[in-house]
């Protein structure tokens, strides 16, 4: 290519340039000529074999790329655009795609191929690279090696769903489209596994994944299949992380956040907390001894689930109809707030609270509606049921339960030899809820926290009625709980996390907005926020009758009230806020009548309502 002339990449033939654009071509940084004494040919600029591989959407190059050494950042024309293909047909996302142009987007590109081919990585295209880049690949699973950001098909969503069954979060699902995060879950995948990691569907990765008939044979396969657990580590998303963290949860580990299939920090924390119990390896990682001990099944992942038959499971942006009305009123039934109402329309609102529900409860925070999701709220195939409190049938105690059932139930615990922390105070709350998890344990049982029928008769705990529900009379309220504006609902008895039943009212009011006494008292208790704490900041306000109400989830307490300190009706006794277990800025409040188990606040509150009423005390 002397002179005045640039091979074309295609037909080869000269293209004429004038001295200025030659001049403009060369600042731009395109290679306009050779060095003496190299041939084109050995660059692979013309007259090289045909290669057959992967590019773009799954088809093969039918021509070994044409680019040279040299290009670096700045440089422009068809040589950058061959390069950037050959990048993406290898699985390395290039910002912009294959525009020709060399900017910072082509230079990480290329910096990541470096890395992980364990080149020099230099940003710039040196011998090595190129030679990596045009030489052909090795053989592995026909359509599923070929993949590379914008390949859709069949084979894709089968790749998905494969990395979805061993715990790898993709947020848009198996959508069919191989696109950036479809990549980034591959290098998670390749990360956990020990594998190298470049992003690209190779035959180690698919044979890991066990996808179709590039799965090993099965003489070369190991005498069991790999436990989809072992792996897990920072970083890692969906069911089986969830399922780690339910395991530790059942095993006493206290983890902030509670399952929400997202291993972060806190995860890491437990995971270590549990290693170190156990006389395992703290290495914040799930290895094969770690998985045996806390029971993470092994084997090949579980089948995909049947489709739901619950028709509102599913549920999610786009959707409109009488059964977005019906999940907006349930959740708004909670006690969270949905800005339009039940309107039918799912839209980002509808969202935002449907995600903030999901946190509430401990599950994974997709914004979708799952199927457990719909029961907890009430919503079924059989149509929408309010979820019910404890009725007055004999049975077993549940949580949040108070009275003599509760105490036998916590005497057969301790006669065990279970410690439960207050003793046999007839008070169903975590501490028992922890020891009943304790028993289960120790015995074999499904460890879940609640008094079913295998549990009590291994208790030797007979049924027996419930306690008959306590009565609001001679109770009056002399003033409003919180500072307007506000908005509450009756959420009495509605689902919360745990399998627990709401006792009290959740005000809704901005972080900082003025909290009040209901009643003349005095503060007979004081709760303080920490990791893992359900109430978070809060106080007791008693009378002498021993009825009392409880306010939780304050930012923070008026100065100098305590224990002990008395308050008059309508004084500030502490502030809004969303300490302990709150999705959202607001007053949990509950009234306890001579001391006992909580009733329904909402008709009391309704009768002296102030939301509207702004003015600070």
């Amino acid at each position: 290519m002397p002179g005045g002339t640039l091979s074309n990449s295609t037909n080869h033939a000269p293209i004429a340039r004038k001295p200025r654009e030659r001049s403009l071509l060369k600042r731009r940084g395109i290679v306009i000529g050779l060095a003496v004494g190299v041939a084109a040919g050995s660059l692979g600029l013309c007259g090289a074999p045909a290669l057959a591989g992967p590019i773009g959407s799954g088809g093969a190059l039918t021509q070994v790329p044409t680019f040279s050494v040299g290009l670096k950042q700045g440089s422009t024309g068809p040589e950058v655009k061959s390069l950037q293909e050959s990048l993406i047909a290898a699985g390395v996302t290039v910002a912009g795609g294959a525009d020709g142009i060399f900017g910072p987007g082509t230079r990480a590109a290329v910096t990541a191929f470096q890395s992980a081919r364990g080149l020099a990585a230099t940003g710039e295209v040196d011998a090595a690279t190129q030679a990596a880049l045009t030489a052909a690949p090795a053989a592995t699973s026909g359509a599923a090696s070929a993949m590379a950001i914008g390949t859709k098909g069949p084979e894709v969503t089968a790749l998905q769903e494969a990395l979805i069954r061993f715990g790898v979060y993709l947020p848009k699902g198996a959508n069919g489209i191989f696109d950036a995060s479809t990549q980034r879950g591959i290098r998670n995948f390749q990360t956990w596994n020990g594998l190298p990691v470049s992003g690209v569907l190779d035959a180690a990765t698919t044979a890991r994944l066990q996808i179709g008939a590039a799965a090993p044979a099965a003489a070369a396969a190991p005498a069991a299949a790999a436990n989809p657990s072992v792996g897990l580590r920072m970083g890692a998303q969906g069911a089986l992380v969830k399922g780690l963290q339910q395991a530790l949860m059942n095993a006493g580990i206290t983890l902030k956040g509670g399952a929400d299939g997202s291993f972060g920090s806190a995860t890491r924390a437990a995971l270590v907390s549990y290693q170190n119990a156990n006389g395992l390896s703290a290495s914040g990682t799930v290895d094969d001894a770690t998985a045996a001990k806390l029971g993470l099944g092994g084997g090949a992942p579980a089948a995909a689930p049947t489709a739901s038959t619950n028709p509102y499971a599913g549920l999610t942006v786009g959707a409109q109809g009488d059964r977005v009305k019906d999940l907006q009123r349930a959740l708004m039934h909670t006690g969270l707030v949905l800005r339009g109402g039940a309107d039918g329309s799912f839209g980002a609102a509808t969202k935002a609270v449907l995600i903030l529900f999901q946190k509430t409860n401990g599950s994974a925070q997709t914004g979708v509606l799952s199927d457990a999701e719909a029961v907890v709220l009430g919503l079924t195939a059989a149509g929408v049921a309010t979820p019910q409190g404890i009725a007055n049938t004999v049975g077993y105690p549940t949580f949040g339960e108070r009275g003599d059932r509760v105490k036998a139930m916590q005497q057969s615990l301790i006669n065990a030899g279970i410690k439960v922390p207050g003793g046999a105070d007839g008070m169903f709350g975590s501490s028992t809820a922890g020891a009943i998890m304790e028993y289960q344990r120790r015995e074999g049982l499904p460890v879940t926290g609640k008094i079913d029928d295998q549990t009590a008769g291994k208790l030797g705990q007979a049924a027996a009625p419930a306690p008959v529900a306590p009565s609001a009379a001679g109770i009056t309220l002399t003033a409003f709980p919180v500072q307007g504006q506000c908005w509450f609902g009756d959420t009495w008895q509605a689902p919360r996390g745990g399998g627990r039943l709401h006792e009290g009212l959740d005000v809704i009011a901005a972080e900082g907005k003025q909290i009040y006494a209901v009643v003349d008292g005095i503060i007979s208790k004081q709760y303080f926020d920490y990791p893992g704490a359900l109430s978070g900041n809060g106080f007791r306000v008693s009378q002498p009758n021993g009825t009392y109400f409880t306010y939780l989830h304050m930012s923070a307490f008026a100065e100098g009230l305590g224990v002990g300190s008395p308050v008059v009706a309508g004084q500030v006794i502490g502030y809004i806020g969303k300490t302990g277990n709150a999705a959202t800025a607001h007053l949990h409040f509950e009234v306890h009548p001579n001391g006992g188990a909580a009733i329904n606040p909402y008709p009391l509150v309704k009768a002296v309502d102030a939301c509207s009423n702004t003015a600070a005390r």
